[in-house]
């Protein structure tokens, strides 16, 4: 996959956080079960190697809310549209922002997705089947805790809770398939399957966030997370900038 131009990806992702009782999120106006949060998400758009992606995005928090966003990643700088200005005169100018915490954005990363498989353990062989019309071999295989932990708890800004999502980790589960042309030997489709429970304080430090009024810190999310990326189109024409920031 690293000696392409570029390629054209899409995917879909879907999260779901189920909390403690006493916990009062999300909103009965939200639309969603109690103290069970869900979003959803799928992205389509195209990326060059070695590390640009454009995708556009669809958002939907439980059944009530839905969102467009546009999403480009530039040697690892992320830049949103959030929103149009309308000029006078009637044209209309899209407005882009750098996030103030990327970790809140939530489009799948093609280039870090890759990078996972390098740090995945034995893979068992699932055989041959067809995306597309092309022929893919798929097999199956876990994340290593072990690296994800070495990722991860650098990230968190409490060195106390470290120890928490070492934990967490290890007692997660992180399968991944990966579907690679026969005749090519590219990278066709990658699938996340993850499952892990966080204390609530280790979530809030994850999510750069402060818990509700009148939640306690204390109890465990259960999270999971299912990602399915699709690439095809490879080599075609692509062209990726960064925008320019207003």
């Amino acid at each position: 996959m690293s000696a392409l131009k570029a390629a054209h990806a899409d995917y879909t992702r879907a999260q779901s956080y189920h909390f403690p009782v006493d916990y009062p999120w999300p909103p009965a106006s939200l639309g969603m079960p109690p103290h069970t949060y869900t979003l959803d998400l799928s992205g389509n758009g195209e990326l060059e190697f070695p590390d640009r992606f454009h995708y556009m995005i669809t958002v939907r928090l439980g059944p009530n809310i839905h969102t467009e966003v546009e999403l480009i990643s530039v040697q690892g700088i992320i830049y949103e549209q959030d929103g149009v200005h309308v000029d006078f005169g009637g044209t209309v100018t899209p407005t882009w922002s750098k996030p103030k915490n990327s970790q809140n954005v939530l489009p799948v990363d093609p280039f870090r997705t890759l990078q996972l498989l390098r740090g995945t353990l034995a893979a068992r062989d699932l055989g041959d089947t067809t995306i597309a019309s092309v022929r893919v071999h798929q097999y199956a295989m876990k994340i290593d805790p072990a690296r994800l932990i070495a990722e991860e708890t650098p990230a968190l800004v409490d060195p106390s809770l470290r120890p928490a999502l070492a934990d967490a980790i290890q007692k997660g589960t992180f399968n991944v398939e990966v579907w690679i042309g026969i005749d090519d030997h590219l990278i066709r489709r990658i699938s996340i399957d993850e499952a892990r429970r966080d204390t609530i304080a280790l979530h809030n430090a994850e999510i750069n966030s402060a818990p509700p009024p009148g939640a306690s810190d204390q109890g465990i999310v259960a999270i999971t997370d299912q990602i399915v990326l699709n690439f095809h189109d490879f080599n075609s024409p692509v062209t990726i900038k960064p925008p320019t920031v207003r």
